[in-house]
C-alpha cells in the first residue's frame, strides 16, 4: 500500500507523519485489498482537520475528523474508515454467501389410500443434498441424460456457470432451464 501525505497551513512533524501512516497501515488487517491512501492535514485557527482517502480496488473510502489536537483527529478519521471498510467487507461477504447455494431440500409426499378411498396416512421424507453432490454437466449433456433415462427433470451443477440448475421437460415437449 502506498501512503502519501499533504499538509496545509501546517508544518508536518515526522512523528505525526509516522503516527498517521502506522494507523493507516493497520487498516490492512481489516481489508487486504487497499491500493493506496492519501492523508491531508489542515490547520485553521484552533481546528486541526485530518482527511484520509483510501482507494480499494475500484472504490474510494473517505473520512474527515476535526478536533483541537492533530493526533485525536487522526484517530477519529481512522476509526471512521475502519467502520466503512468493515461494513463494505460485510456486504461483500453477504453477497458472496447469498450467491453460493449450500443445501437443497427436496420434499417427497406420498398419500396412502385405504379401502374406502380416504387418505389415512401421509408420509414425508426429507432428503438434504449439498450443491457439490450434484453431477457437473452442461445443459446439453443433461438433456441427453434425460432422453436416455426417460425422466422429466434433472438437477445438476452447470459446468460453465458453476451454479445449480434444474432442467425440466415442458408439456409441449421442449425443455426449460432454471438457474439458481
Amino acid at each position: 500500500m502506498k501512503v502519501t501525505t499533504t499538509a496545509r497551513h501546517y508544518e508536518l512533524t515526522p512523528a505525526l507523519k509516522d503516527y498517521a501512516e502506522s494507523k493507516v497501515y493497520h487498516l490492512k488487517k481489516y481489508f487486504d485489498q487497499i491500493v493506496n491512501a492519501h492523508i491531508t492535514f489542515t490547520l485553521e485557527k484552533y481546528r486541526h482537520t485530518v482527511e484520509i482517502t483510501v482507494h480499494v480496488n475500484g472504490r474510494d473510502f473517505k473520512s474527515k475528523d476535526v478536533s483541537e489536537d492533530m493526533y485525536a483527529s487522526v484517530d477519529g478519521a481512522v476509526e471512521k474508515l475502519e467502520r466503512q471498510i468493515l461494513k463494505h467487507k460485510g456486504k461483500r461477504q453477504k453477497r458472496k454467501n447469498q450467491a453460493k447455494i449450500t443445501d437443497v431440500e427436496v420434499v417427497l409426499v406420498e398419500n396412502v389410500d385405504d379401502v374406502e378411498g380416504e387418505t389415512t396416512e401421509s408420509v414425508e421424507e426429507f432428503v438434504t443434498a449439498r450443491s457439490d453432490e450434484f453431477p457437473q454437466l452442461t445443459p446439453e449433456e443433461a438433456i441427453r441424460e434425460m432422453k436416455g433415462n426417460g425422466i422429466d427433470f434433472k438437477i445438476f451443477l452447470n459446468a460453465t456457470t458453476k451454479k445449480v440448475n434444474i432442467l425440466f421437460r415442458r408439456e409441449d415437449g421442449k425443455y426449460g432451464l432454471i438457474e439458481a
